[in-house]
């Protein structure tokens, strides 16, 4: 294979769609990215808008190469990964059934959870799936649908992840790969295909659900129509792709049994790669498919880590927005700074990232974030600084699961927004007591889809030797003990306060609920 030969991977997230294009040594050459709205109309709603979306994509591919001086024949093969427990629905012609479609952190099907866990079909999704109910699944959204929406989702024909559906657009090929098809609830874990039983039981159309394929294999090739709107060649190989999950814990490193990859996007992942489908008997973590051969990812997802962090600064950032304008710095460069002029414990305030609920390691959909324990003494650091531990306590009451289980982490890679910090991967080697490392490449989704792309094109061998000479890391934190010391003392704190408010949470719901004030 040509070493001038071009790899472009695109990364689909909630908020930002970035293409970006490498070389097969895992360097980048160009990017382009473009903020994605996310549509809430109502309280616990959250919506894409589908022509938005496919608008950005094509943007971001074609600014990419034009803005890099990138010519379109140099691209050898185009792979995608985007978020995932997104619905995406088309009809019989390929047309979307509703505009927008719901994505993960919509939590409209609390009710139907419940109602699940009360029949105990949980348990049967768990065993089947590897899937603990949380309120992303998209098993919940087609059931929500099916009787909210019967007139829209009857017309149905196609039920896509949000890769996919992009992934359609440029190739007009339907299929979904192992990842996506793991995280629905409706794949059967072991097996690798649509569970039969689960559909039955759930009373919906088998015939919607596409093929399932490896993250590597063919995804179809760029059509003329997608050419002309991405400026890609016609005819240009795209790979089936993978989750950004998965694959982003991939694309950072951790790729072998005993790795464990932890990013902080505006969720939290914590992937710990397994040879088996190693199910929990107390269903407190989920098992899907990892972007390798024979290879699982037993999972924590957590509802908020750097989102909890934007959301800080756009409430109560305001200084700092207007300092980093006037410096040409980043806020979050500040509130870094900020953050470690304060102590550990941040001065006796305590934070719970629960801002629209929690689903790892428990399932709690009426769970609300809280500041605890402040009073006159503190200041805006402290809360800057237990926003950051809160964020990295929760991870703890994650990662323990594994730890309960028997589990010996060997290491941690750090991704996603969180990584970019120079502090808060400190914090998390303190409160973790791991040594976390930083890959080179901050954009390790997208290097994840080069990866797959180099291993279809035959450039490597397999997933192991193309990881081995495409990824590298820059940085690496170690636990400091005394640091270590203090945050063991803390951490049951942490959960207690959460289990004390348990049936708080559901009361404060129901009454505001009854109010009219959510």
């Amino acid at each position: 294979m040509d070493e001038d030969c071009l790899l472009l991977g695109i990364d689909v997230g909630t908020t930002l769609i970035k293409s970006i294009v490498f070389n097969i040594k895992g360097e980048i050459l160009g990017s382009y990215s473009l903020e994605l709205p996310v549509e809430r109309p109502r309280p616990g709603y959250v919506e894409q808008d589908l022509s938005k979306l496919e608008n950005a994509f094509y943007i971001t591919i074609r600014s990419c190469l034009t803005a890099n001086n990138i010519p379109p024949e140099k691209i050898c093969v185009v792979s995608i990964t985007a978020h995932q427990h997104g619905t995406f629905l088309l009809d019989k012609n390929g047309k979307p059934v509703l505009d927008r479609a719901i994505i993960w952190p919509d939590i409209r099907t609390q009710d139907i959870l419940m109602e699940f866990c009360e029949k105990n079909l949980d348990k049967i999704i768990y065993k089947i799936s590897g899937w603990r109910l949380i309120t992303s699944l998209q098993l919940l959204h087609l059931i929500w649908l099916k009787r909210f929406k019967p007139a829209e989702t009857s017309k149905a024909k196609y039920f896509l992840s949000c890769k996919d559906y992009l992934r359609y657009k440029l190739t007009d090929k339907l299929c979904t790969d192992v990842t996506d098809a793991s995280y629905t609830g409706i794949m059967d874990i072991r097996k690798r295909i649509w569970s039969r039983e689960l559909i039955e039981e759930l009373g919906i159309s088998y015939e919607i659900f596409p093929e399932i394929k490896d993250p590597w294999e063919d995804g179809g090739f760029v059509t003329e129509i997608a050419s002309r709107r991405a400026g890609l060649k016609t005819g240009t190989p795209v790979v089936v792709g993978a989750g950004d999950g998965p694959l982003t814990v991939l694309g950072s490193g951790a790729v072998k049994p005993g790795q464990l990859g932890i990013i902080i996007g505006t969720a939290g992942v914590y992937g710990l790669v397994s040879n088996r489908p190693d199910l929990d008997p107390e269903m407190r973590h989920h098992v899907c498919c990892f972007p390798r051969p024979n290879s699982w990812l037993l999972l924590c997802l957590q509802m908020n880590t750097a989102s909890a962090l934007k959301w800080f600064k756009d409430v109560f950032g305001y200084e700092e927005v207007l300092q980093s304008e006037k410096e040409g710095l980043s806020p979050y460069k500040l509130m870094d700074m900020k953050a470690s002029s304060s102590s550990v414990g941040a001065k006796g305030i305590m934070f719970h990232p629960f801002l629209q609920g929690e689903r790892s390691p428990f399932t709690k959909p009426t769970a609300r974030g809280i500041f605890f324990g402040f009073g006159t003494w503190n200041t805006k650091s402290d809360f800057i600084r237990a926003v950051l531990e809160g964020v990295g306590l929760s991870a703890r009451d994650n990662i323990e699961v594994f730890r309960e289980r028997g589990y010996s982490l060997t290491e941690a890679i750090m991704a996603g927004g969180g990584a970019k910090s120079e502090f808060w991967p400190r914090v998390f080697a303190d409160i973790l007591n791991l040594e976390i490392k930083i890959p080179k490449v901050e954009e390790c989704g997208a290097l994840g889809s080069a990866i797959l792309g180099s291993v279809y094109l035959r450039i490597y061998k397999d997933i192991d030797e193309a990881c081995d000479s495409m990824i590298k890391f820059e940085k690496c934190y170690h636990p400091e003990p005394t640091n270590v010391e203090k945050y063991n003392l803390i951490f049951p704190l942490y959960r207690k306060l959460y289990k004390t408010l348990w049936d708080v949470y559901d009361e404060f719901w129901k009454t505001y609920q009854l109010l009219g004030l959510l």
